[in-house]
């Protein structure tokens, strides 16, 4: 229920006022302002993890020495080309995976709810076995009750996906898995199962969609993406919940000021010595003019005046509701940057990060727990494939899958959402190029270039043709050798 309450504050249906009562002796109602900027901070964190696209990356295994290879021009072994070959194969295979999936997409969205809950989201993996294609689903921690070991609570011993499939809430839907260990501790093995059913009120089965079965896995097709939590924990801490009391101390000071230049921004009128008439009251208009009758000599002679307001707090607010704009920032590790008060032409790259150092730092923290979850689903992905690949609807290359062997290593490539001096970094890239410090596919790779690979071999080619091209200019026989070898042509005598 904690979690579905921090979700209702992220789409602002529940806010500063939700449970605001109004006292008593009061005799106005109070103004309730509620500005979201717990959706702001959300959803500028997460953009900054994935903005910009994250990309798959297999590099193959190092058999031969690169130093002996480069100096003898010797071509790869029998065991380093299978090495890269697996290697492409590992890359192709989850690079479609992820492009069918849109996974940029869907990362950004799951980004969004890893900041708002405690538990973090959780994605699945589903055989579509009408389409023969691997389906990536990211579900959020309040539909997930996962079973950890109680040993390891890295390891999921089961997990259960439940949600209603109608408003009333009278039909629940729940999918487990289940890790079950088979056999004896030395010839035994772990195997995975799955049910599915929907529930009706009192949770009794209403229909069985599928029985508990082996699915043919030892693993469950599970990732956990945790928060930032402690070792051991179940559990870690909430963006959005952290930023909850300062984002209600704005919203209601930014209400308290507003009530207060409602009340002193009108001056009061004060009637002396003035009978009013109920039945012929007085008008409240602009250019209204007013009879304020004789009066008498015991009360005195009618008068009317305005009671201007002093509104002396203006500086005094305005200073407190821009420290707590600035403890919001400081929670949310997101920089106030305004690049209006620079007084300089323009922002390198160096600079450009020390004035996002913070976001930065918070960036690539999370990005350690991305990377190594989103390897093992990777992983998940091509043993599941491995797994289905005798399906007659399977759709992905069956060669590609058998190269890929045991092999699943893999790496996941991030960028910040920073603009780049391009020129600085090709010249960087160059410069390491030269020194060989980097490869050119690895510099295509950083450039930001799609498809490093065809990239590359088309570089190569263009190079072979500019070569084979400044041949024949320096040789002006060459052509002449090679139009008197080409069979079936004669010379004509004149």
């Amino acid at each position: 229920m904690d979690e579905l309450k921090l979700y209702e504050r992220y789409y602002g249906d529940r806010d500063t006022w939700t449970d605001y009562e109004v006292p008593p002796e009061l005799d106005y109602k109070p103004t309730e302002l509620s500005i979201n900027y717990l959706r702001k901070m959300v959803d500028t964190i997460a953009a900054w993890q994935f903005e910009r696209e994250p990309k798959v990356s297999a590099p193959p295994e190092i058999v031969d020495d690169p130093v002996t290879t480069q100096l003898h021009g010797t071509e790869p072994s029998a065991e380093q080309q299978a090495a890269n070959d697996r290697a492409k194969s590992k890359e192709k295979l989850l690079s479609t995976i992820w492009k069918e999936n849109r996974m940029h997409e869907k990362l950004l969205a799951a980004a969004k709810d890893r900041a708002i809950t405690r538990t973090g989201v959780f994605a699945r993996l589903h055989y579509d076995t009408r389409r023969g294609a691997i389906r990536i689903l990211f579900h959020p921690s309040t539909e997930v009750i996962p079973v950890h070991n109680e040993w390891d609570v890295d390891q999921l011993e089961e997990v259960h996906f439940i949600a209603y499939l109608d408003e009333e809430e009278t039909k629940l839907w729940k999918l487990s898995y289940y890790l079950v260990w088979k056999g004896d501790e030395e010839s035994g093995y772990y195997d995975c199962e799955i049910e599915e059913a929907i529930y009706n009120e009192e949770l009794n089965v209403i229909d069985t969609r599928v029985t508990r079965q082996s699915m043919g896995l030892d693993f469950i097709p599970v990732v956990h993406i945790p928060t930032d939590k402690l070792t051991g924990a179940l559990q870690g801490t909430s963006e959005l919940e952290k930023m909850i009391g300062v984002s209600d101390e704005i919203n209601k000071k930014l209400s308290d000021y507003s009530d207060a230049l409602r009340f002193e921004m009108f001056a009061i009128m004060l009637l002396k010595n003035v009978d009013e008439d109920p039945k012929n009251p007085l008008r409240v208009s602009p250019g209204a003019k007013w009879n304020l009758g004789d009066g008498d000599k015991e009360i005195g002679e009618p008068h009317a005046e305005r009671i201007e307001s002093g509104f002396k707090f203006k500086e005094a607010i305005e200073t407190y509701l821009d420290r707590m704009y600035k403890a919001l920032h400081e929670l949310s590790e997101v920089p106030i940057v305004n690049t209006s008060e620079l007084k300089t032409g323009g922002i390198n790259e160096v600079a450009m990060q020390l004035m996002f150092s913070s976001i930065i730092s918070k960036t690539q923290r999370s990005w350690v727990i991305w990377q190594s979850r989103l390897q093992t689903l990777n992983e998940y992905i091509l043993r599941y494939m491995q797994a289905r690949q005798e399906h007659p609807r399977f759709k992905y290359d069956r060669e590609l899958l058998t190269e890929v062997g045991d092999d699943y290593t893999n790496e996941i490539i991030f960028n910040l959402p920073l603009p780049k001096d391009r020129m600085a970094l090709v010249t960087q890239l160059s410069n390491e190029i030269a020194s060989n410090m980097e490869s050119i596919k690895g510099a295509i790779k950083r450039s930001g270039k799609e498809n490093a690979e065809a990239k590359l071999m088309e570089i190569l080619a263009e190079r072979e043709m500019m070569r084979e091209r400044k041949v024949k200019n320096e040789d002006p026989y060459l052509e002449q050798a090679e139009q008197t070898e080409r069979p079936g042509r004669q010379e004509v005598k004149t």
